[in-house]
């Protein structure tokens, strides 16, 4: 079964699963990582993460969509 992964408009807003995908992913990088996509975005929810252990981060963010943050791989989330 073939699941898409697009923006949702929720009272004139777009809304994105992302991920962000890197090794090992320490508490200051992931604080680094909040503020870098809250520069262009809201983020409304962040998934489960250990610090020096994830490798990948969930958020779910407003606004407008993030594609590309430097050291990081991101794609979109499936729902």
């Amino acid at each position: 079964m073939a699941r898409n992964a697009a923006p949702f408009t929720a009272i004139g807003r777009e809304v994105f699963i992302k991920s962000f995908a890197k090794t090992n992913i320490t508490q200051a990088q992931l604080d680094d990582l909040v503020k870098t996509v809250q520069l262009t975005s809201t983020i409304t929810a962040i998934g489960a993460f250990t610090a020096g252990t994830s490798d990948v981060v969930n958020m779910i963010i407003e606004g407008r969509d993030v594609t590309e943050v430097d050291g990081y791989t991101v794609g979109d989330v499936a729902f």
